[in-house]
């Protein structure tokens, strides 16, 4: 009996607390950005959002949504479900009636939230982007972290049960840490440096060396000639060249070199001109947005693409700087993110008062060196006087060779950006549906004042505007730049949309680091791109082996909780430098004109008016893959193949695919075949006396790890399998020779070789 008692007693308890944790739940505030707002964007807002507002409801913005509708009832009465519009509607058993219209009821879950949430008071919460980033750490103690970032993943790993990988062995960490900082790959001398360097700094020693270097410049400007959309041609049809433009580019480089704090990065390039007193420097960065298209085709109207230009820079400079994508907004309110039609107008009135035209010799231009041009013609200049004085032949070829590189590098006229004067500024008024021809009311230059309020005491310029963009207090800035740049190290952004981050972009799972993160960047890091990857890669979080079992795959396919180091396939870019790098044939000039690498014949064909591709010589057409001539109509092909942009307009992201024609690109494409020769010469004369270590020779300055004996053996057999069918066949074609090229072209096209472990 006594039992039994107990029994009854301890039932009841179960049931008591079962009770309260329901009661609990019930009583718990939902959240508005997560569980409510997602629903609403996607069964409602496609018939009452920004563009159509059916019934006169809307539930992009919390105004819209408590109004009368046109049925004169409210669709949300604050804590009555039971009154509410919306409710009886998603719930109504009349088809004709029940919403959403002619599509599926909504889930019995979804319904019961909204009911919840309305009868909480509908507390319509701002987006979380919207609001400050706060720089809160975990309370973790952590023996695996080596800084803050490793607090936020342990944190995440251990709400879902998982712990962090092992630490990657230091060949791979040194081969991971080259390619992100510099884009190439170390040489085996330098891993095998590291590998004997057992100081406690050696890895942060080697972090150090990489973001001094002078090609840690040239990765960076690889990310962000992608979102300026630079090329060297001017697009449309005619898609004629823009000969000066790469001095640009030089300026990019340079400044990512310098680590110009990202704040003066920013405002040089949309307002170089109106800072006062600018430098030649200063000027030349205000030529990112005079890589818009123009179009000078007989019988276009410069005013109409003067008009896209301008469009085209509002809708550049809103998707890098604040992730929001703002080119629907021309026609109509936003669909989905809280602004007004207006809005696009009083953004395009920064833009709208510079003196470029869509004109054929695309005024106004300046004649200047930039930065890399000025060392370069210093050094130059000591050398066009030691070969005066020292009385030596100037019509030999050295002397030819100087010569041509002194006049690569003389001042050229480069587009760039100038403000009218005040007595010529041109009015800017709403395109009524985006029509530049139908003007409506007239608009004065701000930014959407829902992300950020405009300083009355800031010219309404675009010095003006670079400014509030850089305000340390404005909530996405800060976000979406350290969300690009953890991308490109991760291979995913935080925010895996890069490009949005408004309300139908991703939410981040490491939202709490990245707020850090986004924090320390624009305060205490003052706007440093190298102090800020320098806390990413010394991370233990970075240092992780990118080894992944079957469970962490399922579980997490793209690596978003960060349980393993990145590994992903390397860009366009890095593939064919790295090749280059292997072979022995990677030409290290910084900075100068495009090159013209091998490209097979025909392919600009296809352009109205042509130009005649020169393949470069001298070691030109070895050099890294930033430095290729970019025509927009007919970019370079092996590129494209590996996913680059064609840079037609700003693109955020690069998606990765995987196509049978990549493979036969590394295989076949002239710049491989030859990489591979020349690898094979490299095994040939340096590896050894022995076919064997010749192949394991060239394995390890590919991989940069010794041989394993089974690969070994594998491409030992395809040596000696060619060889034989080479010697009967193509006798008098140095077989041995060949052979050893078809497998170093073979180790070139190795799946360790192609992806960032």
């Amino acid at each position: 009996m006594f039992r039994y008692k107990l029994k009854i007693i301890f039932l009841f308890g179960m049931i008591a607390s079962l009770l309260s944790a329901c009661l609990k739940r019930e009583n718990q505030s939902l959240d508005f950005n997560t569980e409510i707002r997602p629903i609403l964007n996607q069964k409602c807002i496609a018939c009452h959002g920004g563009v159509k507002q059916l019934g006169g409801i809307s539930f992009v913005k919390e105004a819209l949504a408590l109004q009368k509708g046109e049925s004169g009832s409210f669709a949300i009465v604050p804590g009555h479900p039971e009154k509410s519009e919306l409710i009886k509607r998603i719930e109504h058993h009349d088809l004709e009636l029940r919403m959403p219209y002619e599509k599926e009821a909504l889930p019995k879950q979804e319904i019961s939230l909204l009911k919840k949430w309305i009868k909480q008071g509908a507390q319509w919460d701002t987006h979380w982007a919207y609001e400050a980033p706060i720089a809160s750490l975990p309370k973790l103690n952590s023996k695996w972290a080596e800084n803050e970032v490793d607090l936020f993943v342990l944190q995440q790993l251990q709400d879902q049960g998982w712990k962090p990988s092992l630490k990657a062995d230091k060949a791979t960490l040194l081969r991971r840490l080259s390619l992100d900082l510099i884009g190439l790959p170390p040489s085996p001398t330098e891993v095998q440096a590291f590998i004997a360097d057992d100081r406690e700094d050696a890895y942060e020693q080697v972090v150090d060396q990489l973001l001094a270097s002078p090609h840690f410049g040239e990765r960076w400007a690889s990310m962000w000639l992608d979102l300026a959309r630079y090329a060297d041609s001017k697009g449309y049809q005619k898609d004629n060249i823009r000969k000066d433009i790469w001095r640009y580019r030089d300026w990019v480089i340079q400044a990512f070199n310098d680590d110009m704090p990202f704040d003066e990065f920013t405002k040089q390039q949309l307002a170089g001109d109106l800072i006062q007193a600018p430098s030649s420097s200063q000027l030349l960065a205000t030529a990112f947005h005079r890589n818009t298209m123009t179009n000078d085709e007989g019988g276009t109207d410069d005013e109409e693409f003067r008009v896209a230009a301008v469009i085209d820079r509002v809708n550049t400079t809103m998707e890098i700087w604040q992730a929001t994508t703002i080119a629907c907004v021309q026609c109509h309110d936003h669909p989905y993110d809280p602004i007004e039609h207006q809005r696009f107008y009083e953004l395009y009135a920064f833009f709208n008062n510079t003196a470029d035209s869509d004109a054929y010799d695309d005024r106004p231009k300046i004649d200047l060196y930039s930065p890399i041009q000025i060392q370069a013609r210093k050094e130059l200049d000591r050398r066009l006087n030691n070969l005066i004085q020292e009385g030596k032949d100037t019509t030999t070829e050295a002397y030819q060779n100087l010569l041509s590189d002194y006049l690569s590098v003389q001042a050229a006229p480069i587009p760039v950006m100038e403000e009218l004067p005040k007595e010529q500024a041109r009015k800017s008024h709403v395109f009524e549906r985006g029509n530049w021809l139908v003007h409506g009311e007239e608009v004065q230059a701000s930014p959407p004042k829902h992300f950020l309020d405009f300083d009355e005491k800031v010219a309404p310029d675009r010095l003006g505007l670079s400014e509030w963009l850089m305000n340390p207090e404005n909530p996405l800035t800060s976000r979406v730049i350290v969300n690009r740049f953890w991308e490109q190290i991760f291979g995913y952004g935080m925010v895996t949309t890069l490009e949005d981050f408004g309300t139908q972009g991703d939410i981040p799972i490491q939202k709490e680091l990245l707020d850090w993160l986004a924090y320390q960047f624009a305060h205490d890091m003052d706007w440093s791109v190298k102090k800020l990857l320098k806390t990413i890669v010394l991370s233990a979080t970075y240092q992780q082996s990118s080894e992944i079992n079957p469970a962490q795959l399922e579980a997490d396919p793209e690596n978003l909780y960060l349980s393993r180091g990145p590994r992903y396939r390397l860009s366009a870019e890095q593939i064919r430098d790295q090749a280059l790098v292997v072979s022995g044939l990677f030409n290290k000039k910084v900075g100068g004109p495009s090159v013209m690498p091998y490209q097979p014949d025909g392919v600009w064909n296809i352009i109205r008016h042509t130009a005649s591709w020169e393949t470069s010589e001298q070691g030109n057409q070895h050099r890294r893959a930033l430095y290729t001539f970019w025509r927009r109509v007919s970019p370079y092909p092996s590129m494209l193949t590996f996913d680059a942009p064609t840079r037609e307009l700003c693109a955020s992201r690069r998606i990765r695919t995987n196509t049978p024609t990549q493979a036969l690109t590394t295989l076949n494409d002239p710049v491989f075949v030859e990489a591979a020769q020349a690898l094979a010469q490299r095994m040939i004369n340096e590896g050894g006396s022995s076919t064997q270590e010749q192949i394991a020779y060239g394995l390890e300055l590919a991989l940069l790890k010794k041989a394993g004996e089974e690969r070994l053996q594998i491409l030992s057999d395809l040596y000696r399998n060619t060889l034989i069918e080479y010697d009967t066949k193509f006798p008098q074609q140095n077989p041995s020779t060949k052979a050893m090229e078809l497998v170093a072209n073979t180790i070139l096209n190795l799946s360790e070789l192609l992806t960032k472990t």
